[in-house]
């Protein structure tokens, strides 16, 4: 007995497609992704993407709504048994990990996710003896469960005519209308808004010219044409390391990141962990990049920004800046397609986070381990590890390796991931170290109040060389040529920092521009000290350490503002940091306390005077004194 009539059926099949309509396809790019998933497995060469869009009448001007969306290939194509099944939720071919699909839900699922009704016609000897069938959800509704028969059908013309190239031998078109779940509502708005996450998610395709990918927006039964009318989608790669991709000038047709090499067990910047699964060991791959400096710095030199540039502006709100803002997060690829940008991995309100890419890539026979939902747009188990602390799930006294040993007992499906997402984690950590020191602020791209402090604190070393007190950066810049200033403070900056010879090479023309005597730099130090310095000739260099608790309690919460911080955020912020600073003292004030010896004691109480002395000739500018 079929329809709805049964009165012991488990599901009833009309409730069933309704709820799966809200089954969590983020928009009406992720679905038609799950079609062109179907074409790419279909080894299909040029997949093409209309969306048609007719008038709205009653309208009191001409205005324009997307009415069907269709996807159109010239893969392999399906015989009747196929087409059938590929319409059921949960057939499809099975468990056929060889394919980019596999759960058997996607061109259901995806199409009914947006409209209410999905034709499909599909074939293998000449369009004209295509095969045709279709669902609709008001038919589902009123007792149809089965797919029907597919029958014998030509593909209409007007189909025929929109394509580019003449329909082969073979290929599959799937047609969506009345569309009641499209996000957008131009035939231009939805394509625009789909081509940049096509691109993402088959960048990899696109970029090793697997498959061609073409957007075409559809007016009065033509694909318009111009400037905002048909285009092919072009690599989006959140690590930016391809050549040709999408990228705003001037990194459309040359890397905006670089490689990040994550020491010696992946000096080529990409990091292989094994994950045991039945007895058979499968690959997972990492790779890593940051940014370029140019990217970040108009100073670089042979780098110059373009002239469409805002001169006024960091490189966060120009137009590579604001693309890489879209690809934020680890990208997570299986079988060379995007599943997920996660950015459950990165710090959300730190502008930084924009310029540094990971993918981690897996093979289909991870789906389990990795946790990947049916309609493969995230890895629930991948992603919950980016939150991941086993100190605090850890039992009283129990180690590391008795709390693997416990979540193995109890069969935790995080278990082999969780080496994994440590060493992710700490990959992060040393990018955005890295990162930090690439804008150690010269040039247009330093802030203001840097600048203004440099200049301060330059101008109180001259006041005190002036009224007799020499130092030994003056001494030894007595002794020393320009050239000798320049390498030594090069080599300090490169050789003990660590930081990239373009950035090192800004920082020091632009000092002995301006006679700067002083320098602030940001790096990682093996030292207990929240500061050390360095007595160059004729540069005073302080390096505050990355290492130390106080660079992210008092440093990176008063530099690191995101864009658009509200009020409340500012106002938390600075109290944040003046409590950081109080703690700072009453750790000075303790270490005092704490020393038994009077005459030590004496010493450390006039070294304090001494600083506060010091403390006041910089921070006075000179203006009040006679």
């Amino acid at each position: 007995m079929t329809g709805e009539g049964s009165n012991y059926r488990i599901v009833s099949p009309s409730l069933t497609v309704k709820a799966m309509r809200d089954s969590g396809y983020k928009n009406t790019a992720y679905a038609l992704a799950e079609l062109i998933d179907n074409s790419i497995d279909a080894e299909a060469a040029l997949v093409q993407v209309f969306a048609c869009e007719s008038p709205i009448e009653g309208a009191a001007q001409t205005r324009y709504r997307v009415d069907k969306i269709a996807v159109l290939d010239n893969g392999k194509g399906m015989d009747s048994e196929l087409l059938r099944r590929a319409l059921k939720y949960g057939d499809g071919l099975g468990d056929d990990r060889s394919r980019i699909g596999r759960f058997g839900m996607g061109l259901p699922n995806s199409s009914m996710s947006q409209c209410t009704k999905v034709e499909v016609w599909s074939w293998k000897n000449s369009p004209a003896n295509a095969l045709y069938t279709y669902l609709d959800l008001d038919e589902i509704a009123s007792g149809q469960d089965e797919v029907p028969d597919p029958v014998k059908e030509r593909v209409p013309e007007f189909w025929d005519d929109l394509s580019e190239v003449p329909l082969g031998s073979s290929g599959t078109l799937v047609v969506w209308s009345n569309l009641d779940r499209v996000k957008w509502h131009s035939a231009g708005a939805t394509l625009r808004n789909t081509a940049e996450l096509i691109g993402r998610v088959y960048r990899h395709y696109l970029n090793d010219g697997a498959v061609d990918i073409k957007m075409a927006p559809v007016r009065d039964g033509k694909v318009i044409e111009g400037d905002n009318g048909a285009y092919y989608a072009e690599p989006n790669d959140p690590l930016y390391l391809m050549a040709k991709t999408g990228t705003p000038a001037p990194f459309s047709s040359t890397p905006m990141f670089e490689p990040f090499y994550m020491g010696t067990e992946a000096e080529s910047g990409v990091y292989r962990y094994p994950i045991m699964v039945d007895g058979t060991q499968h690959m997972v791959t990492v790779r890593a990049s940051i940014a370029r400096p140019e990217a970040r710095r108009s100073d670089v030199s042979d780098h110059p920004w373009p002239d469409t540039a805002n001169p006024n502006r960091d490189a966060g709100a120009q137009k590579w800046g604001q693309h890489a803002r879209r690809n934020i997060g680890v990208s997570l690829v299986r079988k060379g397609r995007e599943l997920d940008l996660d950015t459950s991995w990165a710090i959300g309100y730190d502008p930084v986070e924009r310029w540094w890419g990971v993918e981690v890539d897996f093979p289909p026979e991870l789906d389990e381990v990795f946790g990947v939902t049916n309609n493969k747009q995230t890895a629930v188990v991948f992603s919950s590890l980016a939150d991941f602390d086993w100190s605090a799930e850890q039992d009283p006294d129990e180690t590391p390796k008795q709390f693997k040993d416990r979540l193995r007992e109890l069969g935790d499906p995080r278990l082999p991931l969780i080496d994994l997402a440590q060493y992710l984690k700490g990959l992060l950590s040393k990018m955005r170290k890295k990162l930090r020191q690439q804008t150690l602020g010269t040039g247009k791209g330093k802030k203001r109040y840097d600048v203004d402090v440099t200049s301060k604190a330059t101008d109180a070393v001259k006041r005190r060389q002036e009224d007799g007190h020499t130092g030994t950066t003056d001494l030894l810049a007595e002794e020393a040529t320009e050239a000798d200033k320049r390498q030594e403070q090069l080599t300090a900056l490169t050789e003990r920092h660590h930081v990239d010879e373009d950035t090192a090479q800004s920082l020091v023309e632009e000092a002995l521009e301006n006679d700067w005597r002083v320098r602030w730099i940001s790096s990682p130090q093996d030292s207990s000290a929240f500061f050390n310095i360095d007595l160059l000739a004729g540069m005073l260099q302080v390096i505050f350490n990355t290492e130390h608790p106080l660079h992210d309690k008092l440093m990176a919460v008063l530099e690191d503002v995101p864009e658009g911080a509200s009020e409340a955020e500012l106002r938390q912020r600075l109290a944040r940091a003046t409590e950081t600073f109080k703690l700072l003292i009453f750790s000075w004030a303790r270490m005092e306390d704490e020393i038994p010896n009077k005459k030590a004691r004496r010493l450390i109480a006039d070294a304090r005077s001494d600083w506060g002395r010091y403390a006041r000739d910089f921070i006075e500018d000179g203006s009040e004194e006679e």
